[in-house]
């Protein structure tokens, strides 16, 4: 993970950092487990990284808060959403397509000025 190098911890110590085993780290960085909510917030709070870098993974450099604006509540809930969708439909994403469902819908909630769970099931029955 690029947040890890770019911090130049270990597995151990990083994992450490937000409270996980090692092995349960590992399982997030090799992509074996999806991270949860609470999780994804606090890699982005304790290690200040702009979320929808971690979403998107544009790059090897991660991008710190305060390069973009991001409303963290409203994406939040548009996680939830997408998160609760998917499971209502019993559906799966891969994860780099999960995370382009997330900005893209993250992206129109902003503009729409709310989470709008309409929007996102619309998203999400295209690209599930």
């Amino acid at each position: 993970m690029a947040v890890r190098a770019a911090s130049q911890l270990t597995q151990v110590d990083f994992a450490a950092r937000l409270g996980l085993s090692p092995r349960a780290y590992a399982n997030y960085e090799r992509g074996e487990r999806e991270m949860p909510v609470a999780l994804f917030k606090l890699l982005c709070d304790v290690f200040l990284i702009d979320p929808l870098w971690v979403l998107t993974g544009p790059g090897d450099v991660p991008m710190h808060i305060g390069n973009r604006r991001i409303d963290v509540d409203l994406l939040e809930k548009v996680i939830v959403m997408i998160d609760g969708w998917l499971t209502k439909h019993r559906r799966k994403m891969e994860p780099a397509k999960r995370a382009r469902a997330i900005r893209i819908a993250y992206e129109q909630c902003v503009m729409r000025g709310r989470a709008d769970s309409d929007y996102v099931g619309d998203v999400l029955s295209i690209a599930a």
